[in-house]
């Protein structure tokens, strides 16, 4: 017979905890960075929604929709986009281009694109050129450079997407 006891060391068992510890703070790291980019990618998805409908909109009127730093989305303006442009309600108009405008994901954001009353996190969307162009201010949280996408404020108009701030002229 040994002498020597059973079982674990205090030591063996502390390291064991470390480890299991350490694992456990990596996983969570990986989820929240893969949750960040899910909600980037979410909010891209919105913006090309949003251009495809201000596509749709100008081939039927040869102008983008009026408007000046929107918060789109904003149950109040600019909920949807029909032919007479964003409104807060389309139940009533005949051709509808975006039944529901998308609003941001505002998580995870830092605030840094922000329009309306009161100032909100949003895409912000201005016509430009007298309705011969638009903008869409947005941000994201992280930067996508095969994209050409920086972390922060970045910018979709009927040319595509760019990073910084949207040209007003």
């Amino acid at each position: 017979m040994s002498s020597h006891p059973r079982g674990f060391t205090l030591i063996e068992l502390l390291i064991v905890i470390a480890i299991i510890a350490l694992i456990g703070t990596f996983a969570a790291v990986a989820v929240n960075s893969a949750r960040s980019k899910q909600r980037d990618a979410t909010r891209l998805a919105n913006v090309r929604q949003l251009q495809s409908a201000l596509e749709d909109y100008f081939n039927e009127n040869n102008a983008y929709p009026v408007g000046t730093t929107l918060p789109i989305g904003d149950p109040s303006q600019s909920a949807c986009l029909s032919l007479n442009g964003f409104r807060a309600d389309c139940s009533t108009e005949n051709a509808v281009f975006l039944q529901v405008a998308p609003a941001t994901y505002e998580d995870g954001l830092r605030g840094v694109v922000t329009c309306g009353q009161p100032k909100r996190n949003a895409f912000c969307y201005s016509q430009v050129k007298e309705g011969e162009l638009y903008g869409i201010q947005f941000e994201i949280e992280n930067a996508l450079p095969s994209v050409g996408l920086q972390k922060g404020i970045n910018c979709a108009s009927p040319s595509g997407m760019h990073a910084g701030l949207c040209a007003t002229e």
